[in-house]
């Protein structure tokens, strides 16, 4: 058993549904999409990348990426997703690290690939994908020569086996990558659909870049295997994004909080056609309340939100029924994961208490490519430590309150940031807000808060810590607030905060 069975099944009991489409180009049935998956595979095979091979991928959301993806789970080889919107050095360090025999790359990103290329000597072939000119072979073209029939790998291909290795953003370092194996992609996929009813007649609207855990493990494969459809597209516009929700009756979108945001921005929002929504779906940062309170009121829709890693898919979930009244939660742990909070010697907090978050499941990644001492760290005691901080209170409800790294001690005070944020963030003229430790000689460290503003909102520092000074304890209020027009965002949409902390260290 596989993951590459989905394409298979799916073409045998319902060849003439839809699997997907992408936007202005393509529309392909289940039949014809496994078809393509096959040539794909046999063509994959041909250029070396066999079992335990990789494949480098370089590309925007496209029907090859998915097509790259499944044919790798038919014949037992690797996908190395590489995030786009990266720098070339940033980029050569994951290829050289996971060493694929093969890039396939958007034409889009030519003259990056050429940058790299003499610093990648190991990459056998090159393929991109697109019609503009160039001097690598065109990944169509070259896939096109090779049969359509199911491939057979000579040693059965199972659920223990790697599918893809996913690298994770390295804000403490260099970037990781997260092995995912055939189980945790069917694992994370049922926690999805169990925990959001998700079932055949979804079409999934994927916005966010496939390159990422939450539209891949989010927007895609849950919907695909519940045997639903997808719509591909770049989110480049927020109107188009609304126009695309009501002419093709999209009912499911996953993205963060901040490409909602930009959606109720838009001069098309009032007129708005979300009438086949059945949710959306939030994920990577806490969707603010007013704008889950924005989509409820004005258009009748609902979010579920969650929680999740590159190396676990969905840890948590907040269901439409409580996503006002424990707003700010991530919810309770999905079905198939067992999910702790734990103190620095592994025992677990009372209810209320701040600790590690630790998990156990078979979502839970393989470990890291290449790092044996950053897996066993990682996994100590056969629990995932994730890093994140968070408290549980007592109906089981999680609340993240920041990363262990970004944990400000103040006079011996802990001090978690989403804390702060959220006191902030609930004043009516704030947008946005993020709060970092700011090096205090007396102290070791303060609270830096930077604000950005809603448009046409006017406020000043003195105004805003009167408005929170009571709403929390005196050692968290920030001694400085920075307002500014954008956050430096990651390519998911996430605050760098490295960032903002160099600006008052």
């Amino acid at each position: 058993m596989n993951i590459g069975e989905w394409a298979f099944k799916r073409a045998a009991v319902y060849p003439e549904a839809l699997f997907l489409t992408e936007e202005g180009k393509r529309t392909f049935t289940n039949r014809e999409f496994n078809l393509r998956v096959n040539r794909m595979a046999h063509a994959l095979e041909s250029w070396g990348v066999v079992r335990g091979e990789r494949i480098g991928v370089l590309l925007t959301n496209a029907s090859e990426f998915l097509e790259i993806f499944f044919a790798c789970a038919k014949i037992g080889a690797i996908m190395t997703p590489v995030n786009c919107r990266l720098a070339a050095p940033e980029m050569v360090y994951i290829l050289k690290d996971c060493d694929p025999r093969v890039l396939v790359y958007s034409v889009d990103f030519s003259a990056l690939v050429a940058e790299m290329k003499p610093a990648l000597p190991k990459i056998a072939r090159y393929f991109r994908h697109g019609d503009a000119a160039g001097s690598d072979p065109v990944l169509a073209d070259a896939v096109a020569l090779f049969p359509d029939r199911e491939p057979i790998p000579p040693k059965e291909v199972t659920l223990e086996d790697p599918l893809f290795i996913m690298y994770t953003s390295g804000t403490t370092g260099d970037p990781k990558g997260a092995i995912l194996t055939h189980g945790n992609v069917l694992f994370g996929s049922i926690n999805t659909v169990v925990g959001c009813g998700i079932n055949r007649s979804y079409k999934s609207l994927v916005v966010a870049p496939l390159f990422h855990i939450g539209a891949l493990g989010a927007a895609a494969l849950p919907v695909l295997y519940a045997g639903g459809s997808l719509y591909l597209k770049g989110f480049y516009n927020a109107s188009e994004v609304i126009g695309l929700i009501g002419k093709e009756r999209i009912n499911y979108m996953f993205a963060v909080p901040v490409m909602f945001q930009l959606l109720t921005q838009t001069d098309q929002w009032p007129q708005a056609d979300f009438s086949h929504v059945h949710f959306f779906i939030a994920g990577g940062a806490p969707m603010p309340l007013p704008v889950i309170r924005k989509y409820q009121e004005e258009k009748g829709i609902s979010f579920v939100q969650g929680y999740g890693l590159t190396e676990t898919f969905r840890l948590t979930s907040l269901d439409i029924e409580d996503s006002i009244r424990k707003a700010g939660t991530v919810g309770k742990e999905v079905l198939h994961t067992l999910l702790r909070i734990v103190d620095e010697h592994n025992r677990d907090v009372a209810a209320g208490e701040a600790g590690e978050i630790v998990v156990r499941g078979p979502n839970v990644f393989a470990g890291y490519w290449n790092k044996p001492a950053e897996t066993a760290e990682a996994m100590k005691g056969g629990w995932f430590h994730t890093g994140d901080m968070g408290k549980r209170d007592e109906e089981g409800f999680i609340t993240i309150v920041g990363r262990k790294v970004e944990m400000i001690i103040s006079s011996g005070e802990n001090i978690y940031p989403a804390e702060v944020e959220r006191v902030i963030q609930a004043l009516p003229e704030v947008r946005e807000a993020a709060a970092v430790g700011m090096p205090d000689r007396k102290k070791g460290e303060v609270v830096a808060a930077f604000v950005m503003l809603k448009q046409g909102a006017t406020l000043t520092e003195e105004a805003l810590l009167t408005a929170i000074k009571d709403k929390i304890a005196g050692f968290k209020l920030p001694k400085r607030i920075v307002f500014v027009d954008e956050f430096p965002r990651n390519s998911i949409g996430k605050i760098m905060k490295k960032e903002l902390k160099a600006q008052v260290s």
